[in-house]
């Protein structure tokens, strides 16, 4: 078996590992080949590609994203190899933090190579909601004038400089304004479609934007604002899952994240 740089051609082949509960990873796996910030790897035994990951890379902090191992190939060690190679792709004097988000079947070997638990995410399903705005002028497409305000915030949310990775979303994105201040953003395109916000009601106010076109959520066990509301309008706890963290402890404000960008970005 050997460890290679994923191509554009093997992406459309990645369905074979796709576990059957994920959205179809192959997406994903375009966005990683175009990025100069990720670095997407796959292992492979006789011209078969048997499991697949990816690091992310910010200013000084890393994602590991979508690491997965065929069925087949399962439990012979090849999950522990990924995650080392993946993060022997990283200069540990620039990144100084990885991070990842575990699955139940995942996390042992996580655990193994020295990762260790930071937060649960929940995960939540629920119908699609079509909930009026209490003050539809507070809501505006982005304007940039405000995109500092807008990278400010989400460096307070993540404790991370993301800033390369929203340089293709933050023209479609929706803020909330308070004030004249960005208090809260919507990012509809990216991902998982990304919300965050410094105030429960600037979160809340977002949240149903995404509930008119999304019916799953994921978010910190900690933001009992947006979790209480989406309980208060019929969803229901699925399942969570494990933000992992090998390294320097970072601060950030898990409570201004209503949803997550996705499991490869936090």
């Amino acid at each position: 078996m050997i460890i290679k740089d994923i191509q554009n051609q093997d992406i459309d082949q990645l369905n074979l590992l796709q576990p059957a509960d994920w959205d179809d990873i192959r997406p994903y796996f375009y966005y990683y080949s175009s990025s100069s910030f990720c670095d997407p790897i796959k292992i492979v035994d006789a011209n078969a590609i048997v499991a697949v990951g990816t690091i992310i890379k910010h200013q000084d902090t890393a994602w590991l994203a979508h690491l997965i191992v065929h069925k087949e190939y399962r439990n012979q060690g090849l999950g522990k190899i990924l995650t080392n190679a993946l993060v022997e792709r990283s200069d540990p004097k620039i990144f100084k933090t990885i991070y990842l988000d575990a699955t139940d079947m995942g996390y042992p070997v996580y655990k193994k190579v020295g990762f260790e638990i930071e937060m649960d995410y929940m995960h939540l399903d629920g119908n699609l909601l079509n909930l009026n705005l209490k003050n539809p002028a507070s809501v505006i497409p982005f304007d940039e004038k405000y995109r500092a305000q807008v990278l400010e915030l989400d460096k307070i949310t993540s404790g991370e400089n993301r800033e390369v990775i929203f340089r293709d979303h933050l023209k479609s994105s929706l803020l909330y304004l308070s004030e004249g201040i960005v208090r809260g953003a919507y990012f509809p395109g990216f991902f998982d479609r990304y919300i965050m916000a410094e105030l429960p009601e600037a979160g809340t106010e977002l949240m149903k934007l995404r509930m008119r076109v999304k019916n799953t959520t994921k978010l910190p066990i900690i933001n009992q604002a947006g979790i209480d509301f989406l309980l208060d309008n019929s969803y229901n706890e699925v399942r969570r899952s494990k933000r992992m963290i090998l390294g320097e402890k970072r601060e950030w404000k898990a409570e201004n994240n209503f949803n997550r960008i996705s499991g490869g970005l936090g």
